[in-house]
């Protein structure tokens, strides 16, 4: 897939992938102003953002396991967001990016028009910016809802439902020595944090079980998973009443920093690179306090893509 895509495709060695004026005809059928998703962003354009994604959760992590937990956990491809640096996923930047939304031709991406520049973010784009595995098609977990799963008999021995917040607080107060329980809690707590996170419901009992079964667990897709739900949600803004704003699920991380990565004005006023390795998402710290939206309108899109 990825051979195929770089025969259309140069990005400055970054493996990130941008569609220049040369390539429209590949993805694009045409543009002008009437594309924009948004036909106006104005200054003023503020609506209520939320989100599920806890980036900050990687500290709580960072601070249960034991190094020789770490060296475990580091095994999945999960291992390398232990060396991030945790940051609160700033929702005025997506949601100022997400102004610049532009139609596209194929159902498995969401593209931009930045100055004249076309961007595409889409299953290759994820995939080098996360570091993700897990690629095939989702699979059901066989398990009885009726008995509740080992992990929350063993470490939740009154509760029959644990939610996210349960789980944070006891990674917070304990440290296990059963090193494989350890890995499975926090494997459990990246998913439901971060990757495919939940609101205020109790952690999915699939998960519960997916998250004792080391192979199925390793085997599970979820790259897929996670990109479409993430997409999905990316799509979904804007629709509806935007009195009551709207709300962002999957991992919307992922589309921030391929966006540090093309965008330079927009890296200068809301992060810091500080490497360059892959995955990609490992190369950014993204700034405490972010710009208001007239700075980010005015200044984070002004400068030319990267090229």
């Amino acid at each position: 897939m990825f051979s195929i895509f770089f025969i259309f495709i140069d990005f400055v060695n970054t493996c990130l992938h941008l569609f220049g004026s040369k390539n429209l005809d590949l993805v694009f059928v045409s543009f002008s102003e009437n594309d924009y998703f948004i036909q106006e962003r104005l200054d003023s354009f503020h609506v209520r953002i939320q989100e599920r994604c806890k980036m900050e959760n990687l500290a709580i992590l960072q601070e249960f396991l034991t190094d020789s937990q770490k060296s475990l956990f580091q095994e999945s491809s999960f291992g390398p967001y232990l060396d991030m640096q945790p940051f609160k996923v700033p929702l005025q930047t997506i949601h100022s990016l997400l102004m610049y939304r532009v139609g596209s031709r194929y159902e498995e991406e969401i593209c931009f028009k930045i100055n004249d520049t076309f961007l595409r973010f889409s299953l290759e784009e994820f995939a080098v910016v996360t570091g993700l595995d897990g690629w095939g098609d989702k699979f059901n977990v066989d398990f009885n809802p009726k008995v509740t799963p080992r992990l929350v008999k063993k470490y939740f021995p009154k509760q029959s439902a644990v939610t996210n917040a349960d789980l944070k607080h006891f990674l917070v107060d304990h440290t296990l020595e059963d090193d494989d329980d350890a890995v499975k809690l926090a494997n459990i707590f990246f998913v439901d944090s971060i990757l495919i996170p939940t609101r205020g419901r109790s952690i999915p009992s699939y998960l519960w079980y997916l998250g004792d079964d080391e192979s199925s667990f390793s085997l599970y897709p979820w790259a897929r998973v996670c990109f479409d739900e993430t997409l999905k949600s990316l799509k979904s803004a804007f629709q509806g009443n935007l009195n009551t704003g709207y709300e962002l699920c999957g991992f919307p991380a992922s589309l921030l920093i391929f966006a540090l990565e093309c965008l330079p004005g927009l890296a200068a006023v809301t992060a810091s690179k500080v490497g360059d390795e892959m995955p990609k998402i490992l190369n950014w710290k993204v700034k405490k306090y972010q710009p208001h939206l007239s700075t980010l309108l005015s200044n984070g899109f002004s400068k030319s893509v990267s090229s």
